[in-house]
């Protein structure tokens, strides 16, 4: 007696284990530097660093982002949720690298070419970029979609009749 044919895995099964094979080879040559380089590090510092950013991820970065995403999808119409989400990642992560840097952190006053550009002002530059380039994706979207009026964005498609 036979079950039927066997489904196709889907595409995103075929991406899993490779990236899982490459993740732990990555994870174990890191263990395998940091053991060869003890000598020059402080273990525990390490694990500690470790163990409080896993931590910190996975119990506040996660968290906020699983929520944000859930409200794009309840709040965000169907066309525009892709742009956003994207563009919502590219700000964050932008953001989190630049933060150093618009704080001025490491700044010695007595060496002009330490931090010597407007970081604020460039981070707001780039994040109004992403903003603009997600912005015109959403409109030709909606435009590929038969039409550009704005209530389309505000209120979704009207309804069939």
């Amino acid at each position: 007696m036979s079950a039927g044919p066997v489904p196709e895995p889907r595409p995103r099964a075929r991406v899993l284990v490779p990236a899982l094979v490459v993740g732990w080879a990555i994870m174990l040559f890191g263990v395998h530097s940091a053991r060869r380089d003890a000598g020059d590090a402080n273990p525990l510092a390490i694990l500690v660093h470790v163990v409080s950013f896993d931590l910190g991820h996975d119990l506040v970065i996660a968290p906020v982002a699983v929520g944000v995403g859930w409200l794009v999808s309840k709040l965000v119409p169907d066309v525009a949720r892709g742009p956003v989400r994207a563009a919502l990642a590219a700000s964050v992560m932008y953001s989190v690298f630049a933060y150093p840097l618009v704080r001025r952190w490491g700044r010695r006053p007595t060496n002009s070419s330490t931090l010597p550009l407007p970081y604020g002002r460039n981070l707001a530059i780039i994040l109004a970029v992403v903003w603009i380039v997600a912005g015109t994706v959403i409109v030709l979207r909606m435009r590929a979609r038969g039409g550009s009026r704005a209530h389309q964005i505000v209120e979704g498609p009207s309804p069939p009749r």
